[in-house]
């Protein structure tokens, strides 16, 4: 089985991540990569990898160019990652291989994933309105990351990228009443707005933003973390939330992806609710010692392992093949 993955991004983010770990993992099958040239350099170098230059929706050259690569690499599934590459996908194949879309996040316009062979959903939140031929299978964590001794716990962790739809304004509004220091490490366009919230509510001493941190080097401030916040608006998984609980970091969250579905109801607070949020906050943080998750911990290590969710992805494309 050969199945040419692609995505189109300009920025190796939490996507990407997922799709370098996807095809480096030990498989038997034949899998490559198509993407921007752009970031090619940061997949790990055992991917069989195809560059190209940034290919627009509505480029007809750059389409043509896609086909004819297409037409020499000859794949049985092209697996789409995001709106742009299924959109680009559907507009060229005519039944020359099967068509897997997968859905990262919340999209509201999902009728770009309709003329995929198969989507698959980071959570069931994702696939929402998307009737034929749909399936559900989550994030997993790390598969690089070894389980360790926990260190002295010192501080709440947040990880993502600094934009609206993490929610990190909402996170530093709740902090006020929290002993505990909170360390929100990533990048983005919200960073100096973030920074000049924390300094308005005289927060310097108890947040702290860093955003020079690799994903590599996450694992320094796991091992002193004393639990892990998810205050996202939308989220597809969130994939940070199943490392912490692998790892045996508690979390709490709002209720976005498939949280609901991991975490007790009242480890949750209501998404982009401030009010509940910091209620969650005030009443868990100081007091995460307490917090019993050991059977999450073990529902996690054995359901959310990377080569459970190969095998379901693999399920997929068996299916489609011998449809």
């Amino acid at each position: 089985m050969k199945v040419a993955h692609l995505v189109l991004s300009n920025t190796f983010a939490e996507v990407e991540y997922y799709i370098d770990e996807l095809l480096s993992y030990k498989h038997n099958d034949k899998l490559l990569l198509i993407c921007n040239d752009s970031i090619a350099d940061y997949f790990n170098k055992s991917i069989s990898i195809y560059k190209i230059k940034n290919l627009e929706r509505i480029s007809f050259y750059g389409k043509y160019k896609l086909k004819k690569l297409l037409n020499k690499i000859n794949p049985d599934i092209v697996h789409t990652h995001g709106s742009k590459t299924s959109s680009i996908i559907s507009s060229i194949n005519n039944n020359q291989f099967k068509h897997v879309a997968t859905v990262h996040g919340i999209k509201k316009n999902k009728k770009i994933y309709e003329k995929a062979d198969f989507v698959i959903g980071v959570s069931q939140k994702t696939i929402v309105g998307l009737k034929n031929n749909v399936a559900v299978v989550t994030n997993w964590w790390n598969p690089s990351l070894n389980k360790f001794d926990h260190k002295k716990s010192e501080y709440a962790l947040a990880v993502g990228k600094l934009e609206k739809e993490k929610g990190f304004d909402l996170l530093i509004n709740s902090w006020a009443n929290i002993n505990t220091k909170l360390i929100i490490i990533g990048s983005g366009k919200e960073k100096n707005t973030l920074i000049k919230m924390i300094n308005a509510k005289g927060l310097n001493e108890k947040i702290t933003i860093m955003d020079n941190v690799q994903e590599n080097e996450l694992i320094k401030y796991y091992k002193n973390a004393k639990l892990l916040i998810i205050s996202s608006r939308d989220e597809g998984g969130p994939r940070i939330a199943l490392e912490a609980l692998y790892l045996e970091i508690p979390v709490l969250s709002t209720d976005v992806g498939h949280m609901s579905n991991i975490l007790p109801k009242e480890l949750l607070a209501n998404t982009n609710d401030l009010v509940s949020l910091q209620t969650l906050l005030e009443k868990y943080v100081d007091k995460i010692d307490t917090i019993n998750q050991d059977a999450v911990y073990e529902f996690i290590t054995k359901d959310f392992s990377i080569d459970e969710k190969i095998s379901e992805i693999r399920d997929i494309y068996k299916s489609l093949l011998i449809s």
